[in-house]
């Protein structure tokens, strides 16, 4: 199967590269960045109309937006025992979808960076951490009582609320304050596919 990754690994595009090694798929990359203008071109919006990265064509199915691709590479490459990233359980699935739709929703919005440089500032940046540990807080109730979040074992769940928490974004939140989500992201981080993808490309996943 062939699959082309598209977006500079200092971006979100990180995220679609740990999950591409973490699920041990053979792919090109296209390092391009997020202004580049090839992303307005013809040749590039039949893959992506959004115009934006990451994007990936696998097979000549193009899709954007991180934590979709996530979740399209994690069901079409996860063995169908289950027993992969991506559950066969209803239940569990409904579960991966809804800890990736809050995080997208309801942790990214305060925790994100643009460029490694706060998005927020002044009063606005203090309200935006207030929410940053509101959301924290009901990830440490879950995870206080459990080791991943949506199984017993690590899912697409547990790598797309870390890709949001990414080491980038972690060091102005306080972390020491969320004991049980900070050893949960040790264990995410300390994987050897997210190891080994840092490594390569010098960076920390966004």
């Amino acid at each position: 199967m062939a699959l082309t990754i598209y977006g500079s690994p200092r971006s979100r595009t990180m995220r679609t590269l740990w999950m591409a090694e973490e699920l041990g798929i053979d792919y090109d990359h296209v390092s391009v960045n997020w202004d580049d203008p090839w992303l307005k071109t013809d040749e590039f919006l039949t893959i992506n109309p959004a115009g934006a990265v990451p994007t990936i064509d696998h097979n000549g199915f193009g899709l954007g937006e991180s934590l979709a691709i996530n979740l399209y590479l994690a069901k079409t490459f996860s063995p169908p025992s289950g027993e992969g990233l991506y559950p066969s359980d209803p239940r569990v699935e409904a579960n991966v979808w809804r800890w990736s739709l809050w995080a997208q929703q309801h942790l990214e919005p305060w925790v994100r960076r643009d460029g490694g440089k706060p998005v927020y500032s002044g009063a606005t940046a203090g309200f935006a951490l207030a929410e940053a540990h509101r959301e924290l807080d009901r990830l440490d109730a879950t995870l206080a009582a459990r080791d991943w979040l949506a199984a017993d074992r690590f899912t697409v769940a547990d790598f797309n609320v870390a890709c949001v928490l990414s080491p980038s974004r972690t060091p102005w939140l306080e972390m020491e304050r969320h004991t049980p989500t900070a050893a949960w992201l040790e264990r995410c981080y300390g994987r050897p596919a997210a190891r080994s993808v840092r490594a390569r490309f010098n960076a920390a996943p966004r």
